[in-house]
């Protein structure tokens, strides 16, 4: 966003409305189909309005990621992670974000791609990202399990997920192999957590 002020109620609706329009414009031409002017016009903004609140397309796709995973978050903390183990628990929330994402390819393509973009709003997001995902995982950790190692494994993943996404966002893995190394390295890291 352009200032630091809290939005009115009339702008957060505005701002909802443009990531709206965006992840619409995505779903049907995946990064390349979100322009800024039609994202306006989908919106019913000016186009000044859309970039008042975010400085470029990246910006915007990097915001609309960390919108999607906000709500991802919210579902997990509304129905936890499942299993009886710790792994299983992870496995269970690494599943369903992949998921999530696997099941919208075109918009997901264009998120990531704004995620990685350089500069200040990118590593904004990217850091908005890392909190986000790491808070969905610390919750399949029970308070025993020791946060120093709890807190690199989280980190550990959350790379691997990170290099996952573009394998598969830039077509070098299938979203199967992506998938499968992410829940490789889990086992790694936690096969003996419950031991």
């Amino acid at each position: 966003m352009s200032d630091a002020r809290p939005l009115t109620e009339k702008q957060a609706e505005r701002r909802q409305r443009v990531l709206r329009a965006a992840l619409e414009l995505a779903a049907e031409g995946g990064y390349d189909g979100v322009q800024m002017r039609e994202v306006a016009e989908r919106a019913e903004v000016a186009l000044g309005t859309v970039y008042h609140y975010f400085t470029s397309k990246d910006h915007l796709l990097a915001e609309s990621m960390t919108e999607w995973l906000s709500v991802l978050e919210d579902s997990i903390a509304r129905r936890p992670a499942e299993g009886d183990t710790t792994l299983e628990r992870v496995l269970d929330i690494l599943r369903r974000t992949t998921r999530g994402m696997a099941d919208n390819h075109q918009i997901s393509a264009a998120l990531i791609g704004g995620l990685v973009a350089e500069g200040p709003h990118g590593a904004a997001s990217q850091q908005a990202l890392h909190v986000a995902f790491s808070a969905m995982l610390r919750s399949a950790f029970t308070d025993e399990f020791p946060a120093d190692q709890r807190d690199k494994i989280i980190r550990s993943l959350e790379h691997i997920w990170f290099s996952e996404l573009i394998a598969w966002k830039n077509g070098w893995n299938p979203y199967e192999q992506s998938a499968q190394e992410l829940e490789d390295a889990a086992e790694l890291f936690l096969a003996q957590a419950d031991a």
